[in-house]
């Protein structure tokens, strides 16, 4: 049986759940968005048993939707410049790895899922990389989702817990 659904799992409230919409020339792109930061890593850090035994739950879920008509070339584009995007909110903020490394570029766990019109029936993106309308529009997207959830995974983490 086919299904046109997709499910993530985060352990960040729903009552954080963040979001954010650019519209341009007849093109929009709204993504929404939960992070949770407590397994940052840095890509390329040694992986230890101690990691998986003492990581917490933290997860940035990406989901982007569009009415743009999206090929397969622009898919990857996407998903390339939503992770671009995460990655510099992660550094420009100074998230550090959950070892204490600096520069964490993203979580464990993290997913991105493009959403996107059937074929015909949206404006065609053949590419969705950054020197691209909606590629730009993407990374301001995120980045906006992420500055947000940001600030709310402070706020969580700040709070007492019961």
């Amino acid at each position: 049986m086919e299904s046109d659904c997709v499910g993530l799992m985060t352990a960040v409230p729903m009552t954080q759940l963040v979001a954010h919409r650019e519209a341009r020339d007849g093109l929009w792109i709204e993504g929404f968005a939960t992070v949770g930061v407590t397994n940052a890593v840095r890509a390329g850090e040694p992986v230890s048993r101690l990691q998986s035994e003492q990581a917490t739950a933290g997860t940035i879920n990406l989901i982007l939707v569009t009415n743009g008509c999206l090929a397969a070339s622009a898919m990857v584009g996407a998903v390339q410049v939503a992770t671009e995007s995460k990655t510099g909110v992660l550094r420009d903020h100074a998230v550090p790895s959950w070892t204490g490394l600096p520069g964490a570029t993203g979580t464990g766990t993290d997913a991105v899922v493009v959403a996107c019109a059937l074929r015909g029936e949206g404006p065609w993106q053949q590419y969705a990389g950054t020197h691209t309308e909606i590629g730009s529009m993407i990374g301001r997207v995120v980045a906006e989702c992420l500055l947000q959830g940001l600030s709310l995974a402070a706020e969580w983490a700040d709070r007492p817990q019961v």
